[in-house]
C-alpha cells in the first residue's frame, strides 16, 4: 500500500534547512524571497519570523516528507 502525499501549494525553489533553535530537524524550505533570504518550512514549522538556515543535509521532517514538492 502506498503512502498518501499532499501536493504543496505555490511551489517555488525548495532547499533543505532548519527552522529556529531546532538544528536536528531538517525541513523542506520554500524560498519566498531569494534576495532577502526569506524561507518558510513547507510544513509550517516555527513562526513566520524564525531564523532559517540552509543545510546540505537530508530532510528528516516527517511532515515535510509527506508533502510532494516536485
Amino acid at each position: 500500500m502506498r503512502g498518501t502525499k499532499t501536493m504543496a501549494e505555490h511551489t517555488g525553489p525548495i532547499v533543505a534547512g532548519t527552522v529556529g533553535d531546532d538544528v536536528l530537524t531538517v525541513h523542506k524550505l520554500r524560498v519566498l524571497d531569494e534576495s532577502a533570504g526569506s524561507r518558510r518550512a513547507v510544513c509550517d514549522a516555527g513562526k513566520p519570523g524564525d531564523v532559517t538556515d540552509e543545510w546540505a543535509r537530508t530532510v528528516n521532517c516527517p511532515e515535510c516528507l509527506a508533502i510532494d514538492t516536485e
